[in-house]
């Protein structure tokens, strides 16, 4: 009769004593998930911000043909405080600033950050040299698809570069070293363009986005890769 109790009731205290075991594990594991994805999101530190053009910068940009027709200078019809409230069917020039930083406690490496522009915006770098691809899309129209227009704008911009041609990946040298604190900062001059009508965007009101938003990557010493992003600029047009 003790032997059948023995046996009737070992089964349960070996699985209540298993599961004993199983919640520090279980706990654990969870502590150690959170803390990973706490430490991804301390590592992102890039983002972008915009202002508007000065007139000596955008009239430059009118010199070199970049801008579509009617394009003001002055920009009088956007406050300056508010660069992201814009009319509909007016060219507005941004200077935008990439900014990435270095957050870590030790060296990074290989360092590269890339965004994708809306198809109602134009950019390009606002400094020469600089060691950023830019990528233009560009798609076919019409019967015969032989007419081609600009869709978009993207840049891939090499952040710890040392040499190579930047409209090559296989070719760039990119291993340079951020030290832990240090930031790197591109500039762009960016502009609502036409659409492929030929209207000037934005060409009805309502809540737009400048970007997709930056994603950057890098390499810690071990080799290991780790990658944040950004969040997207909104920009509302009104009548």
């Amino acid at each position: 009769m003790r032997i059948k109790l023995v046996r009737k009731f070992l089964t349960p205290i070996i699985i209540v004593a298993l599961l004993a075991t199983m919640v520090p594990l279980v706990s654990a594991y969870e502590a150690y998930t959170v803390n990973v994805r706490v430490q991804v999101k301390e590592r992102f530190n890039c983002y972008k911000t915009i202002e508007l053009a000065s007139p000596g910068e955008v009239q430059s940009l009118i010199d070199q043909g970049l801008l579509p027709p009617g394009a003001d200078p002055e920009q009088p019809y956007v406050d300056p405080d508010y660069p992201n409230e814009v009319p509909t069917f007016t060219c507005v020039v941004w200077l935008l600033k990439l900014t990435f930083c270095n957050v870590e406690d030790h060296d990074i490496t290989d360092v590269t950050v890339k965004d994708n522009f809306s198809a109602e915006i134009a950019g390009l770098p606002a400094l020469e040299g600089v060691p950023v691809n830019v990528i233009i899309r560009e798609q076919t129209r019409g019967k015969s698809y032989k007419e081609s227009f600009q869709s978009q704008t993207r840049i891939l911009w090499y952040v710890t570069y040392r040499d190579g041609d930047v409209s090559n990946p296989d070719d760039v040298d990119n291993l340079g070293i951020m030290e832990p604190g240090e930031c790197a900062y591109l500039y762009m001059y960016v502009w609502t363009k036409l659409n492929p009508a030929g209207k000037q965007s934005y060409t009805s009101p309502g809540n737009y986005t400048l970007n997709s938003g930056p994603t950057a990557k890098w390499l810690d010493p071990e080799g290991h890769q780790f990658s944040s992003e950004g969040e997207s600029i909104e920009i509302l047009a009104y009548d």
